[in-house]
């Protein structure tokens, strides 16, 4: 990423575009040195930034709150996080960790590194949408899009992370999350993006002693940096076994060739077909089976709602079909090839 390049990160939501930020590289070229900018057009900074993000504000915490309109967050090369706040002459700027504190300096990253979460309560609430984005010179456009997945009353939890080339990030959607390498960074750094579902309590309704009367208030959206003391362990626990995982790496690439994959209710319930089929088989089965989940999806096509209406039995009576099908294809090329 060359310095003054701009990622501009929308969600596709009934085919209007959601922009929920930009991310801009200020460093040289190839320094990572971030700033991440049109997330809000309001914003709420509570009195000592030590209020519980509830998605709300009780009539007391409306007193002790200040409401700005004009904020950048950054993430610098040296691990330094920054609020800065641009309405006035003078730019102010805070560390949410505490002045001078700093996590992990962009060059030194070996495995991930968390950066800002979302949480997306209320989606009608981004602005920023349109029919079609549209672009500058040196921006780049990520669009995050399952129609399964993202919906107008839908809630989510949204994590920007940076990880380090070695380290695994397995990239496929599914009606639950979405998970992706959104762009290069460096020859050694990536920045990826996680979502997923998630249920926000409700807001409790409060006695407002303006009003003299009991009201619920709106949830809001909100965006913060992450947790420096438990957002680390917190991906390794609910990552190890997925995003993370190497062995389901493996499985994804062999499946999709490598490129990402949208595993929809229709592609799971096949592959818990072919589960059925390859159970106690496996080493008697002609492909290993990402590989031929690869070949079963190309053939079915846009017909796999209509093999997975058919009973259990027609299932594993197609699939086994086409297990011997492959197996007589294979049988003739290796032949072809002794020739």
């Amino acid at each position: 990423m060359k310095r003054g390049e701009k990622l501009k990160f929308y969600i596709k939501l009934n085919d209007r575009y959601y922009r929920l930020f930009n991310v801009i590289q200020m460093g040289k070229d190839e320094i990572v040195d971030l700033k991440i900018t049109d997330f809000y057009r309001n914003f709420v900074i509570m009195a000592g930034n030590k209020s519980e993000d509830k998605g709300y504000l009780a009539e007391d915490e409306f007193d002790n709150s200040r409401f700005v309109q004009n904020v950048e967050m950054s993430y610098h090369k040296d691990g330094s996080f920054l609020h800065k706040i641009k309405d006035g002459i003078n730019p102010e700027y805070s560390n949410p960790y505490g002045q001078g504190e700093r996590w992990t300096a962009t060059d030194e990253i070996v495995d991930f590194q968390p950066i800002m979460y979302i949480a997306i309560r209320r989606m009608e609430i981004f602005k920023n949408s349109s029919l079609q984005p549209k672009l500058k010179s040196k921006e780049t456009l990520y669009i995050c899009e399952n129609e399964e997945l993202f919906e107008r009353d839908g809630t989510y939890f949204l994590i920007l992370y940076i990880r380090n080339k070695n380290h695994t990030v397995n990239c496929y959607t599914s009606s639950s999350l979405f998970s992706d390498i959104i762009m290069e960074l460096n020859s050694d750094l990536d920045l990826c993006i996680f979502i997923q579902r998630h249920s926000y309590p409700k807001p409790k309704p409060y006695f407002s002693k303006e009003l003299k009367c009991f009201i619920t208030p709106y949830m809001n959206n909100s965006i913060n940096f992450c947790d420096r003391d438990l957002t680390m362990n917190e991906m390794r626990d609910k990552f190890d076994n997925a995003i993370f995982d190497p062995t389901f790496n493996k499985f994804l690439s062999l499946m999709s060739d490598d490129k990402f994959i949208n595993l929809s209710e229709d592609k799971l319930q096949l592959i818990d077909q072919v589960d059925i089929l390859y159970k106690g088989n496996e080493g008697k089965m002609p492909l290993p089976k990402p590989v031929f989940i690869k070949h079963i999806l190309t053939l079915f096509g846009i017909k796999l709602s209509e093999y997975n209406n058919l009973t259990a039995d027609a299932k594993q009576g197609v699939l086994v079909f086409l297990n011997n099908l492959l197996l007589s294809s294979l049988d003739v090329q290796n032949k072809s090839n002794q020739d």
